[in-house]
């Protein structure tokens, strides 16, 4: 920051003397004087301020106007997360072709982040002033570039950004603390190692790779910011809204197909593992299309690797873990009959996706669930089932009905499993669900779209007809229809 020389009216009214001069684009958006400039993300921050509801505590800015939405914490952090793989990603790049330590790499893998990493322009405000209260030089610069002096009351306030900002925030933050304790944070920290064992203490060639992403963070990398001058209150709310409201959301499969920082996206994609066609998604509402479509796939695969829909991008790490315990599922599932035929869906009902979900939700649980339930023999025993076509998959197998039955009629028509076991001790449905229905003119098994509904109750079917661990849902599912019926009643009452 350059220092200037302040006047008697800034040193009474107790202004600081610092000064920050920029190099700038002069330009013109949609008609309105803009200003281009790019600065380090230490610095953005400095010069900075938000306007949402938290200015009201400022001790020198809370009669400022609110522009901004509220700060989205989660979000703030998965962009953190985002900002910290990239970071860590250029500091191995400008390692130069040098051997990477076995450390470092385990980092990179641990940590969600594809080939490229970069972030959108942000968008700021100078509040209360115009055109004539800037300080400019343009002496010896291009045409349209020149230096503007920012004095310390001319704070940039963020229209679009706020999060970015709150981001790179936070990856200092965490990066000041690991080299300040030489250890890795507890809890939901940005990153700490998958591998189990650690202490958190940073390994030498940690320490010496997280200095280098520090460096790179603070000393190299830099934010543009498009500058517009002096809108008030209604015009910043504007832009603000405007900003935020009129881009349109990419479609989830073009994100599926397009993001290589999830590795479970990218295992989904691999031919090696998924050797049947990967369907688009309009023919695959159609019940004669073959194959699934992506979406479907990375659901299963994120079953099989977290036993849910983890929302945040998945680590190479964490699906190198499984990724054995992946491509055995695949090779069981591809072996059953009919499945990755042309019409797949009226040949098996393996080839609606929401019993491959129950097979996968089946199969982590046995192998990497809750411990009650873990069961590699278990595992072995489904594996062999669905080969030796023990289970059939057939739409007329009558089990896969099951769910379209209430207790008494399911209890009559399929009594007990070869352990002597009624099939309701595992099976229950609430009135509320919706499980789909037997399409007779067809012979199909037509299930609904209530996916997380249905899969893990045809598991639990699954489970019955093999003998396997009992997960104690429709144990549960009755008890708690039974207090709300009684609750119901006592409000009517």
């Amino acid at each position: 920051m350059d220092e200037q020389t302040r006047t008697l009216a800034d040193r009474k009214r107790g202004r600081s003397n610092e000064y920050l001069t920029l190099t700038a684009m002069d330009g013109v958006n949609l008609g309105r004087k803009t200003l281009t400039t790019r600065m380090s993300i230490k610095k953005f921050i400095d010069w900075s301020l938000v306007a949402n509801k938290d200015i009201r505590e400022h001790e020198d800015h809370g009669d400022e106007f609110i522009a901004q939405r509220s700060l989205s914490a989660e979000h703030a952090r998965g962009l953190a997360k985002y900002v910290l793989g990239g970071l860590v990603r250029s500091a191995i790049l400008d390692m130069n072709g040098k051997s990477v330590p076995e450390d470092v790499l385990r980092i990179k893998n641990d940590l969600a982040a594809g080939p490229y990493a970069a972030l959108q322009p942000l968008v700021c405000n100078l509040r209360h002033v115009d055109e004539e209260d800037l300080h400019i030089d343009d002496k010896d610069l291009p045409p349209d570039v020149l230096r503007l002096s920012l004095g310390s009351t001319q704070k940039l306030w963020v229209v679009d950004g706020q999060h970015r900002r709150d981001a790179f925030d936070r990856v200092i933050a965490y990066l000041d603390q690991i080299l300040k304790n030489g250890k890795y944070p507890g809890g939901k920290a940005l990153y700490a190692p998958a591998s189990t064992g650690r202490d958190g203490r940073l390994t030498p060639d940690e320490l010496e790779f997280w200095e280098a992403v520090r460096n790179v963070a603070l000393n190299e990398c830099s934010v543009s910011i498009e500058i517009h001058i002096g809108l008030n209150e209604p015009e910043e709310q504007q832009l603000f809204s405007d900003l935020n409201s009129r881009s349109k959301p990419l479609q989830s499969s073009l994100v599926q197909n397009y993001d290589q920082s999830d590795a479970i996206a990218a295992v989904s994609r691999d031919k090696e593992i998924i050797r049947f066609h990967i369907a688009d998604e309009s023919d695959a509402k159609h019940w004669n299309s073959t194959g699934l479509p992506l979406k479907d796939i990375i659901m299963i695969n994120r079953l099989l690797v977290h036993g849910s829909n983890a929302k945040e991008a998945t680590p190479q790490s964490q699906v190198d873990a499984k990724l054995d315990f992946i491509k055995r599922f695949w090779e069981v599932v591809q072996r059953i009959e009919g499945f990755g035929d042309e019409s797949q869906r009226t040949k098996t009902v393996a080839g609606q996706p929401v019993m491959l979900k129950a097979l996968a939700k089946l199969a982590y649980d046995h192998a990497y669930g809750v411990p009650k339930l873990v069961d590699e023999a278990g595992l072995w025993k489904l594996y062999e089932a669905i080969l030796s076509k023990k289970i059939s998959f057939s739409h007329s197998e009558k089990l896969w009905r099951a769910l379209f039955l209430n207790d008494e009629e399911r209890a009559k028509e399929f009594g007990q499993n070869e352990q002597g076991i009624n099939i309701n001790d595992y099976v229950h449905l609430t009135a509320q669900t919706k499980p789909g229905e037997f399409d007779a003119l067809n012979g199909w098994v037509r299930y609904s779209t209530a996916h997380n509904d249905i899969y893990p109750r045809l598991g639990d079917l699954i489970r019955w007809k093999l003998g396997l661990k009992n997960r104690g849902a429709a144990e549960k599912s009755r008890e708690k229809e039974r207090l709300e019926i009684e609750s119901s009643r006592a409000a009517a009452a």
